[in-house]
């Protein structure tokens, strides 16, 4: 999805300064549950997680496979479970089956359950026939994955190639950490041919790439009771990435499947691997993700689990959203990025330094393995084929931050200029003068039941500002209303920011709108110097004081800044060094309605030159997207391969986020934070 450059170009160089009466309050919302009746039957599931000290030395493990039974209307109750502690048996550890509780799904897919062994929620999706999540706002290191149950009996149902991974943290310690994935032929009468792992073990080879061959192996199923499958040698070896028998749970379609020892607390997932030649374009849409990891370069341990999506459009690129639990630190936030990639041939990548992308048959799957000292899994389970149902509809998946096309996963926030794509049958219009107005062409847009201000209207795009007013709403449905005709409800995260870097490309990706202090643009011809003050220009920032009407100028004396000033962190990244950059201004740009812009200053030193990456952070978001051009520093030796999450970075560079309480996504029910 992109928006249409002219109508980028116009909005950013617009300079009318018309002002406008403030908006009326916005109404309540509440998680939206009219795709819970989609996700009803029984489902077969594999749930694990672990807990850790304050250094992020894991302490103990639990694992819960069984049978869930969903209900159609928010209650779902479990059945044949099997529960595994690493404590024991004997009530010494935390876990215990709770039996049963709530759930609800939204419009797009977005899910929220219960946490079926603690008293806490799991946030993630439903895109039939699987259900991925973990416990983002209680800090837990934790996945569920859940497959709809088969209703035939047999072995049948697992025949052809699958793509599997699989993480292990034996015994509950991270120095027993264990990942790799493989190839699996199964001849559909419980025979598994050959095959290789590849992966790392923390306490093999200095976790480095190693392979282990494992020889042929046996499954048997039984319908909706599931199975087994059994490989040679011991899930209790720690020489060996896969080994012993698992619990096997297959998708009723056949596709996917899930298990893991039923004396431990490994994760194995799998899907049908792709057939052909493939490229990158087998990788189109929105992929709603969950996964948990453990970087562990010298004596840390980054403990990180979480949910999100990705979007791409086959392209190369994905643009990334994890709703991240740093369990270590106790903090959650939205964590923004993306990545190239090039799918080979066989359906895979490795970005030669911490991933392995492996995609799945017809692009319905995307997994992420670690490599040598990142531990990771990451399922990708491609979103919903949602089709209108209405004239006038908006795309549920289809609700985006217009200045980087962040997927649906994502919060929005007040203030931010937002597309929103679908079917809208009007001719293109842009608001011809600030202060925008509520209706063009015909068409509103309503917020919690408000109308916003709207800045573009067209065939499949509308581009709205959210209302100030959401601000301390957990939630914000969107509704367009064309010619008195009303399309579907989407509802969506609301966070206090939720920032996007405009950028030259008008993707969010690559060179960043910034200007010099004389008003000329920050490109390669004209790079930024070192200890230069610069402009930069970004979307999302959210409430500012003084605060401005919806759809006005912002003014220029006294000009607005954010709540959240003092808390604003640009960081650079050159793929060598991290720095900080001083922050001496972040709020609306003067004469412009809903732009922001943040003014700072480059460090003296301690760069590369060339083209570096820009991490913004505030206290609910980090994004990792666009890039400056520098140059006047001492090396050139720009980034050339991915690292690890800027907030690791952060950390270690000693940066702080202020000291202010974790936000939370509004849990359904809503109850309050375990305490433990």
């Amino acid at each position: 999805m992109r928006t249409m450059p002219m109508y980028r170009t116009i909005f950013l160089l617009s300079s009318t300064l018309l002002m406008a009466l403030a908006p009326a309050r916005v109404g309540a919302q509440s998680f939206d549950t009219s795709g819970t009746a989609g996700l009803k039957g029984q489902y077969l599931f594999r749930y694990v997680n672990f807990f850790n000290d304050p250094s992020g030395n894991l302490t103990e493990s639990c694992s819960l496979t069984g049978a869930i039974t969903f209900d159609g209307a928010g209650t779902y109750t479990l059945s044949n479970t099997q529960i595994f502690d690493s404590f024991g048996v004997k009530n010494t550890g935390f876990c215990t089956s709770l039996g049963g509780g709530t759930y609800g799904v939204q419009s797009n897919g977005i899910a929220q359950l219960d946490n079926p062994l603690y008293p806490a929620t799991l946030f993630g999706s439903f895109s039939q026939p699987v259900v991925i999540a973990s416990s983002t706002e209680d800090d837990y290191f934790d996945l569920f994955i859940a497959v709809e149950a088969p209703t035939s009996s047999g072995n049948g149902i697992l025949a052809g190639t699958f793509t599997v991974g699989t993480l292990d943290f034996l015994n509950a310690s991270a120095s027993l950490a264990r990942q790799g994935y493989f190839t699996l032929k199964a001849d559909g009468h419980g025979n598994i041919a050959p095959f290789t792992v590849t992966g790392s073990l923390e306490n093999v080879s200095s976790g480095a790439t190693v392979t282990q061959n494992v020889s042929a192996s046996t499954y048997a199923l039984s319908g909706a009771a599931g199975g087994t499958v059994t490989f040679p040698g011991s899930s209790a070896n720690q020489t060996e990435i896969v080994g012993g028998p698992k619990v096997l749970y297959v998708s009723a379609d056949g596709n996917w499947f899930v298990g893991g020892s039923a004396g431990g607390s490994d994760m194995l997932f799998g899907f049908r691997a792709a057939a052909g030649t493939s490229s990158n374009s087998i990788l189109n849409g929105t992929y709603f993700t969950a996964g948990m990891e453990d970087d562990q370069p010298g004596n840390f341990n980054f403990l990180e689990a979480f949910y999100g999506s990705i979007a791409t459009n086959g392209g190369g690129t994905l643009i990334t959203h994890q709703r991240l639990d740093d369990v270590v630190d106790i903090f959650s936030f939205d964590n923004t990025f993306s990545t190239p990639v090039t799918i080979g041939a066989d359906g895979s990548y490795y970005d030669g330094n911490i991933y392995t992308y492996l995609a799945g048959a017809n692009g319905a799957a995307l997994m992420q393995i670690g490599s040598n000292q990142q531990f990771s899994l990451i399922i990708g389970v491609h979103a919903p084929a949602f089709k209108p149902a209405s004239t006038v509809w908006i795309d549920p998946a289809g609700i985006t931050n217009a200045a980087n096309y962040t997927p649906i996963t994502n919060a929005y926030a007040p203030g931010e200029l937002v597309s929103l794509y679908g079917n809208f049958g009007v001719s293109t219009q842009v608001a011809p003068a600030l202060p925008f107005s509520t209706t063009l062409g015909g068409v509103q847009v309503l917020v919690n039941g408000q109308a916003a201000p709207v800045y573009l209207v067209s065939q499949n795009q509308i581009s709205s500002l959210i209302p100030y007013e959401l601000a301390g709403e957990y939630f914000a449905t969107f509704q367009v209303v064309v010619n008195g005709s009303k399309s579907n409800a989407v509802t969506v995260y609301v966070d206090n920011t939720a920032p996007g870097i405009y950028t030259l490309t008008q993707d969010g990706m690559g060179e960043a709108a910034i200007l010099h202090a004389n008003g000329t643009g920050v490109s390669d011809s004209s790079p930024a110097k070192p200890s230069e003050t610069v402009i930069m220009f970004i979307n999302g920032l959210g409430p500012v004081s003084p605060q401005v009407g919806d759809g006005v100028a912002a003014p220029s004396s006294p000009v607005s800044t954010s709540l959240e000033t003092g808390d604003i962190g640009v960081y650079l990244d050159d793929g060598t060094d991290f720095l900080p950059a001083v922050v001496s201004f972040a709020g609306l740009a003067p004469g412009f309605a809903g732009l922001y812009q943040i003014n700072f200053t480059l460090p003296d030193s301690g760069l590369n030159n060339g083209d570096v990456h820009i991490v913004f952070a505030t206290i609910e978001a980090e994004n990792e997207m666009a890039t400056i051009s520098l140059s006047g520093y001492s090396v050139t030796n720009p980034q050339t391969v991915p690292r690890t999450h800027a907030s690791r970075r952060r950390s270690r560079a000693g940066a702080t986020s202020g000291g202010h309480p974790k936000n939370f996504r509004r849990a359904l029910p809503e109850r309050p934070k375990e305490s433990y």
